[in-house]
């Protein structure tokens, strides 16, 4: 700090560019204080003072004096009292009827828009649409009674200074001279217009695969005091001459006429995130049977939607640039108009064996009827289905254990099972899951079972459509012989058709085992198990179009039946050798084996999707039990290897 300073003083020492070095110079004396000089004595002023302002008070107390006389007996307007551009100051109460039917006359073929504070036009009255009635001279007096110098000199005296400098709008007191009731219509018509709901915030695609944005604007509500205020405006005006032409509404907070309602705030991100996403194609409501609408694809950014959003006016709608638009592939309109509208595929099986088993198909049949799936929904059949127990309705039928006949609750649900299978698959829908029996079927041709067990096999299948499809099983008895028809019905999108093909890979034989018994007569005979012939086959779904082209051939699932032997039971007689129980001896399957091993066999051509075959001549899918050779004991033989359950 001492550095600066004396950096300071030597810069001070420089003025004018020289360094003067001086000597020390030796302090000054302290100069001594002057003398006080003595205070003024006022002049002697304060008489003549008083006297001016007593002469001024006097002289102004005399002028108001007079112009409160001189007003009170002038019996005209104060001044500056207005009405548009029509100043009605020092007119009598007749030159004001005169001026008012002037006015009046001017003022037809004019009108009045009213607007908000930012500009924008509301409404437009054509005062010509004003009510003719006008009482002139009555209007006149109440103005000059408002208005006029009628009062007492002093009072009147006040009122005309005070109308010099503060100009009075007649319009207020015409307006409430004048009532709305008379323009009832036209006040009703302004009050419409400027009510209005908020406009909210949108994003929406429009028909031609744009996206627009909505910006939201606030609401409008005309006050309880709005009519009378809008009658106020509109005579002012009538009766100036149409002046003012345009009119300012101002809200309710600033004393006019409506008060705001405020629009939504607006979070731009989150409402982007509810809009973008995949395409939803309409879907039918299984709860309601109503159809429920779809939407569009959509994206876009969001630095495009904010910029889109910011640069619109309130309530403008905007398109968003480089937004992208993926219609549905099936409307809410189209899907009504073709609702489950074509049958996609038929295929029946006849219902045999003990009369348990014949009402497990018809109860399994009752719960997969009506069942609908989606488009791109699957449908299982197990869920439908179990548990298979006498509590959930089943009855006790013939059912294979570990390869032996037994009396299982449930037996015979696996047809129906089948049933919809071989369905599913005429009407070329995608299967999830699906697995053979244990043993080759006999109501159904080879690889167009599905075996179902609770808590293991399941059958399961995906509507690969676009459109929904309704599952319908129906159990009925026709000449004597009962059946399980499944239909599926949807909407067909072409004449294509399917076809399976069935390649029987191998043939296994079964073989006869002779077991004696003493419990049967000499050389008597029983058969204590009923032989099955094993297969191994692959099936094919081949895709034709209406005229019979090939489209497609793609293999399908590959089905492994086991052979199983036939036990005959024969009584011992002494007469002859004893057979050792051990002996097989070879059997020709003969009729049980339902095609040739080296020749591919097509069991579709017998069904045809769309068609219901009369079950009294060739059912599709239908295996007569009555053409095998062993008693139709089981009508249905699936096989879960794995604990050796069939059903």
């Amino acid at each position: 700090m001492d550095e600066m300073n004396g950096a300071f003083e030597e810069k001070k020492r420089r003025k004018g560019g020289k360094r003067l070095m001086q000597p020390e110079k030796a302090a000054k004396a302290p100069k001594a204080p002057r003398a006080e000089k003595p205070p003024r004595v006022p002049r002697e002023t304060s008489g003549k003072t008083g006297k001016v302002v007593g002469i001024v008070a006097g002289v102004l107390v005399v002028a108001y004096l007079g112009l409160g006389a001189w007003a009170s007996a002038s019996h005209k307007i104060y001044p500056n009292v207005m009405m548009g551009d029509t100043n009605y100051g020092g007119m009598t109460e007749q030159q004001v009827a005169e001026q008012l039917k002037a006015s009046v006359a001017q003022a037809k073929g004019a009108g009045v828009d009213f607007v908000l504070p930012d500009g924008t036009e509301v409404a437009h009255v054509s005062l010509d649409a004003m009510p003719e009635y006008v009482d002139f001279d009555g209007l006149a007096k109440h103005i000059y009674n408002v208005y006029g110098c009628n009062d007492s000199f002093l009072t009147a005296g006040a009122k005309y200074l005070r109308a010099l400098f503060k100009p009075q709008d007649a319009a207020q007191v015409v307006g409430a001279a004048y009532s709305p009731d008379l323009m009832e219509n036209l006040v009703d018509t302004v009050c419409d217009s400027i009510n209005c709901d908020p406009v909210e915030f949108a994003i929406n695609v429009t028909e031609d695969g744009k996206v627009s944005v909505t910006k939201p604007q606030d609401g409008r509500v005309t006050t309880d005091t709005a009519r009378d205020q809008i009658g106020v405006y509109l005579n002012g005006a009538y009766l100036s001459g149409g002046d003012p032409s345009e009119i300012v509404l101002q809200p309710a907070s600033e004393g006019g006429v409506y008060d705001i309602i405020p629009a939504q705030e607006v979070d731009l991100s989150a409402q982007r995130e509810a809009v973008i996403g995949q395409k939803v194609n309409a879907t039918y409501d299984k709860e309601t049977g109503a159809v429920t609408p779809g939407h569009a694809g959509v994206e876009f950014t969001l630095s495009d939607l904010e910029s889109a959003y910011n640069a619109a006016a309130a309530g403008e709608t905007v398109e968003l640039p480089n937004a992208t638009v993926e219609t549905p592939d099936v409307t809410a309109e189209q899907l009504q108009k073709v609702l489950f509208r074509d049958v996609l595929s038929t295929y029946t099986t006849k219902v045999g064996g003990a009369s348990g088993r014949r009402a497990n198909v018809k109860l399994t049949a009752s719960r997969i009827n009506g069942y609908i799936l989606n488009s791109g929904e699957t449908m299982k059949y197990g869920p439908l289905v179990t548990p298979f127990t006498a509590a959930n309705g089943y009855s006790t039928a013939p059912g294979y254990l570990q390869g032996k006949t037994v009396d299982m609750v449930g037996g015979g649900a696996c047809q129906a099972s089948s049933t919809l299978y071989a369905a599913a698959l005429y009407a070329n829908l995608e299967i999830v899951q699906r697995t053979n029996h244990g043993f080759a079927s006999d109501y159904i041709g080879l690889g167009l079972d599905a075996t179902v067990a609770q808590g293991g096999p399941e059958f399961e299948f995906r509507n690969n459509t676009m459109y929904p499809i309704k599952v319908i099983a129906e159990y009925y008895t026709s000449g004597g012989k009962n059946y399980l028809k499944v239909t599926l019905r949807g909407t067909k999108v072409d004449d294509s058709y399917v076809k399976i093909k069935t390649e029987v890979l191998e043939t296994i034989p079964f073989t006869e085992e002779i077991v004696e018994t003493d419990e049967l007569a000499p050389g008597e005979r029983k058969v204590e198990q009923t032989a099955y012939t094993g297969y191994k086959v692959k099936t094919y779904r081949n895709v034709y179009s209406g005229d019979g082209k090939l489209i497609s051939s793609t293999f399908e699932a590959s089905s492994n039946y086991k052979a199983r032997n036939r036990i005959v039971l024969v009584g011992k007689s002494a007469a002859t050798t004893p057979v050792d129980p051990g002996t097989t001896t070879p059997v020709d399957p003969g009729t049980t084996t339902p095609t040739d091993p080296t020749t591919p066999v097509d069991p579709g051509t017998t069904t045809d999707p769309g068609t219901t075959t009369d079950p009294g001549t060739t059912d599709p899918g239908v295996t007569d039990p009555g053409t095998t050779t062993e008693p139709p004991v089981e009508q249905e033989k699936p096989g879960w290897l794995d604990t050796g359950l069939d059903r």
